[in-house]
């Protein structure tokens, strides 16, 4: 949780007297109104000599008030600037004060009560003798009066101003001002755990209290040389420490180190560590990766060079960039491993599955200005918000892959280019629009073309209003009556206007049905390479549970039902990869640190013909179906960072190469035959 301490200013009259231990003095305004206020908090923020305003709020304030601040303002220096602010002292409506009164700067605990005035004053309170102030009325020039408070003065928690109006000696006005802090780092998570991945290290723990953490952060440093794990790649500085603000001795105890759990297989397993020079010191260059999700169970350094050893410092953040941090104490060596997909790449599987290309390319063309324009949309405008980069991908993961399909066509091409150009338009309109823009735009035509209809219906409301409170008010009137004769009976105790009034459940009534299939999924992919077990088999292991939502529109009921529908899925299955010494005829194989996903999402538009008869003429539930139509499978397999697995085209090396990537479709027709049984023959009521 974040602490504050907060901090008053008070100016207090130089001659103090002597009352009782347990008196509050009284708070008032100077006279008729006339008040002193605290104004223009002013901060020496990136070591300006001036003071100035904090340029972003409130980001300056939390990075300005916090424990490295509160340590180098303690002793200051030399050419460090950033120890002291000051607000202004404003005096308001100054018409009829009492004048001629001295006052005094102090800054400390309690000091507003007779048990913290001189002499005992000088053990909770000081004064601030920067002020310059020896009489209220300097105050009537104004911006003269901003006397500068030492940061390292917030530990003890208030700055107060006493001003004694009756001139007896005793202060009876002291104004005060608050100013939130933080000097307390967050807590560090527990359980941790570190493995070397291909060209990663990935860290995981399990939170602790979460509440005061903005950001995790790892530095790293190579074991061979003590020198910074990444040259390139690396995040902005998060936190502060008094050594990276003016060149104090290090403020962040990182402990005795964390011990964690090391694969057996790894090549350095239980070296021993000891962070020195400017990983010890927290240097910004050893920053080598962060996560800013603050209940974030996991974090990943990538760019780091395969079967070279590192030393990894970790980092919990608070938004006032205070830190608690640990080191571990066995080095972390990234390892390669083999993913699904350059498993099946693999020579001896002889596969040459490839990825799709992308619709829209391949349609408009690669080069063409249209393309272009939509290239700009996809990084301008999708690309700035995480909505807009979900929607990328779910493109490329959808509608993209079918590019394979047009290539080379000319006819396929002018099909998709006027099928595509609702989706075009819209992005268009988008683009140039902007977001609100284009909802605007539509909600301005939706409201036009209906303009009739809204009229036409707030008149029949209306007039329904009116039916509705006469024949309340005819009810009224005879309510009477009706109970004494006893023949009053609420509709919903009538059985036949139930009746007439409850909707059909018979089949010339249903129009959509929604149904819901369960079975499994076994791709062909290990039958095609002729291999048990296949590529699949050994990563992923058998069939996996392939759930399906359906949506017919029944269009014909004269003898059964005939409807046209959409189908839709999704699946996932997860693995570990291989170990990169293992091979395709080890079985079993050794795993990896790293982890892949298979996923898919199939998609369907069908036509069902259901049998209705044996229900419609006798009442048994059953209704025998058949479907067909054409599918379109999009599948894809990502890597532990979230990345698409890849594998070089040819005899290419990577990164310089042509990448064939895990991403695709598979368009094909689908057949089924089955039984389903009639939902709304078991609860009419829901059916309703």
């Amino acid at each position: 949780m974040t602490r504050f301490a907060f901090m008053s200013v008070l100016v207090m009259l130089a001659a103090v007297g002597v009352a009782s231990a347990d008196d509050t003095m009284p708070t008032g305004p100077l006279a008729n109104g006339a008040s002193i206020t605290f104004a223009e908090l002013k901060i020496h923020e990136n070591n300006n000599a001036d003071l100035d305003f904090p340029k972003t709020d409130p980001d300056s304030i939390w990075h300005y008030f916090n424990l490295a601040h509160c340590q180098c303002s303690k002793t200051p220096p030399a050419n460090f600037h950033e120890g002291t602010f000051a607000y202004l002292l404003k005096l308001q409506n100054p018409t009829g004060m009492a004048v001629n009164r001295p006052l005094e700067v102090w800054v400390g605990s309690n000091c507003n009560t007779d048990a913290g005035r001189p002499p005992s004053m000088t053990a909770t309170c000081h004064r601030i003798d920067s002020a310059g102030l020896t009489n209220v009325d300097l105050l009537t020039n104004p911006g003269n009066f901003r006397p500068e408070i030492s940061v390292f003065d917030q530990q003890t928690n208030m700055l107060w101003v006493l001003v004694d109006t009756n001139m007896n000696g005793i202060p009876d006005y002291f104004p005060s001002q608050q100013l939130a802090t933080d000097a307390q780092a967050p807590p560090l998570p527990t359980n941790f755990r570190a493995t070397g991945g291909n060209g990663a290290i990935q860290i995981s723990w399990k939170s602790a209290d979460t509440a005061d953490v903005f950001a995790y952060q790892a530095l790293c440093a190579r074991a061979d040389n003590d020198g910074p794990g990444k040259t390139k790649g690396r995040p902005l500085q998060r936190y502060m420490t008094g050594s990276t603000l003016c060149g104090i001795a290090q403020s962040i105890d990182l402990g005795t180190g964390t011990d964690i759990p090391t694969p057996q297989n790894a090549p350095d397993a239980g070296a021993p560590v000891v962070p020195v020079g400017g990983l010890a010191n927290l240097d910004p260059f050893f920053l080598c990766g962060e996560q800013t999700a603050a209940t974030a169970t996991s974090l990943r350094i990538e760019g780091l060079q395969n079967h070279v050893p590192y030393k990894v410092v970790f980092l919990v953040v608070d938004k006032y960039q205070n830190a608690s941090g640990t080191y571990f104490t066995s080095t972390v060596t990234p390892v390669p491993s083999t993913d699904f997909w350059q498993d099946l790449h693999d020579p001896a599987r002889g596969s040459n599955a490839e990825g799709g290309l992308c619709l829209l390319a391949e349609t408009y063309g690669d080069d063409s200005g249209l393309t272009r324009t939509l290239r700009a949309f996809r990084d301008d405008t999708l690309g700035g918000s995480r909505l807009g980069r979900w929607l990328t991908d779910a493109y490329y993961a959808t509608l993209a892959r079918l590019g394979a399909q047009v290539h080379g066509s000319l006819a396929l091409r002018l099909v998709a280019a006027v099928a595509l150009a609702p989706l075009v338009m819209f992005a268009l309109l988008w683009h140039w629009l902007t977001l609100p823009g284009l909802l605007g735009l539509i909600a301005a035509v939706w409201l036009w073309r209906r303009r009739r209809r809204l009229a036409r219906r707030l008149r029949q409301l209306l007039q329904l209003r009116v039916v509705r409170l006469a024949a309340a008010l005819g009810a009224l009137a005879f309510a009477g009556t009706a109970h004494a004769g006893g023949g009053y009976q609420p509709y919903w105790e009538n059985g036949d206007e139930l009746n007439q009034n409850q909707p059909s459940t018979e089949s010339d009534a249903v129009t959509w049905h929604v149904g819901i299939r369960v079975g499994p999924y076994v791709p062909d992919i290990d039958n095609q390479l002729g291999m048990t077990p296949g590529p699949y088999q050994q990563m992923f292991g058998g069939a996996q549970v392939l759930p399906m939502l359906d949506v017919d529109r029944v269009l014909w009921d004269r003898f059964g039902q005939l409807g046209v529908g959409l189908s839709l899925g999704y699946m996932q299955k997860t693995a570990h990869t291989f170990d990169i010494n293992s091979k395709p005829t080890d079985n079993p194989r050794m795993r990896g640190a790293d982890t892949n996903k298979f996923r898919l999402a199939p998609a369907a538009v069908t036509a069902t013909y259901r049998l209705t008869w044996l229900d419609d003429q006798y009442g048994i539930p059953v209704i025998p179906y058949a479907r067909a139509g054409l599918a379109y499978y999009v599948w894809w397999v990502s890597l532990t960072n979230g990345s698409l697995a890849k594998v070089c085209k040819g005899d290419g090396v990577e990164p310089d190469c042509s990448q064939n990537k895990a991403l695709g479709a598979s368009l094909g027709v689908t057949g089924s035959i089955g039984l389903a049984i009639r939902a709304e023959r078991i609860d009419s009521s829901a059916a309703i």
